[in-house]
C-alpha cells in the first residue's frame, strides 16, 4: 500500500475497497475481476484505487490480513488451556476458526474453493500454521524445527485448509462443533505425536 493508514480518509477508502472486493468475489471469480469492477462497486475511481494499492492482489492481501486479524482476536479470546493431557481442550480454538469461516462464508467459499485463488489459499494456510500448529510445536519442544517437523507442519496445515474448503463448498454439512471435534480427534493427535516424539 502506498499511503499511510493513519489518515481516517485512507482508512475509510481502504475499507470501502475491501468490502467491495469481498462482495464481488462472491458473485464473480476473482480471476475475472477488474479494478474497474471494484472501484465501481465502491463508488470510487481508478485514480483513488492506485493511491492505495498497486493492483488487485495487493488489495486481496489487505483483505486477507484484515480477516485474519479478526480470526486471531476470536481465537485468543478463548481461555488458555493445558492440552497435554486432554486434546479436547483445544476444541474452542478450532471452533473459533469455523465460526469465523461461517461469518464470512461467501468470501471464503469463493477464495478457498476449486475456483478460488492460489495466492489467497497460500496465505490462509500460512496463517493457520502460524496460529494453531506452530504454537503447539514451540510449546512442545525447545529444539529448532527439523525437516520432519517442518514437513508435518505443512502437511497438517494443508489438511486443515482442505477441510475448511470442503466444509464451505458442501454447504457446511456438519455443525461447527462436530467439525471441530473431528479435527481434534483425527488430525491434531497425529501432529502432536510427531511433535512430542521429536521434542
Amino acid at each position: 500500500m502506498k499511503t499511510s493508514l493513519s489518515d481516517p480518509r485512507v482508512i475509510r477508502t481502504c475499507s470501502q475497497l475491501r468490502d467491495s472486493l469481498m462482495m464481488l468475489v462472491a458473485e464473480k471469480s476473482f480471476a475475472y475481476l477488474t479494478i474497474q469492477d471494484v472501484t465501481k462497486r465502491a463508488g470510487l475511481n481508478r485514480t483513488t484505487f492506485y493511491l492505495h494499492y498497486t493492483g488487485l492482489h495487493e488489495l486481496l492481501e489487505d483483505c486477507a490480513w484484515t480477516l485474519f486479524d479478526q480470526m486471531r482476536e476470536s481465537i485468543y479470546a478463548n481461555k488458555p488451556v493445558d492440552y497435554s493431557q486432554n486434546t479436547s481442550q483445544l476444541e474452542p480454538f478450532v471452533e473459533s476458526v469455523f465460526r469465523h469461516l461461517e461469518e464470512h462464508e461467501k468470501f471464503y467459499r469463493a477464495m478457498l474453493g476449486k475456483q478460488g485463488d492460489p495466492f489467497f489459499r497460500g496465505l490462509f494456510q500460512e496463517f493457520l500454521s502460524e496460529l494453531i500448529f506452530e504454537p503447539i510445536l514451540l510449546k512442545a519442544t525447545s529444539k529448532d524445527p527439523d525437516l520432519q517437523l517442518d514437513m508435518a507442519l505443512r502437511f497438517f496445515s494443508a489438511g486443515f485448509t482442505e477441510i475448511a474448503s470442503w466444509w464451505l463448498d458442501t454447504g457446511m454439512p456438519i455443525p461447527i462443533e462436530q467439525a471441530s471435534r473431528q479435527i481434534i480427534r483425527d488430525i491434531l493427535p497425529g501432529y502432536l505425536r510427531l511433535v512430542h516424539d521429536r521434542g
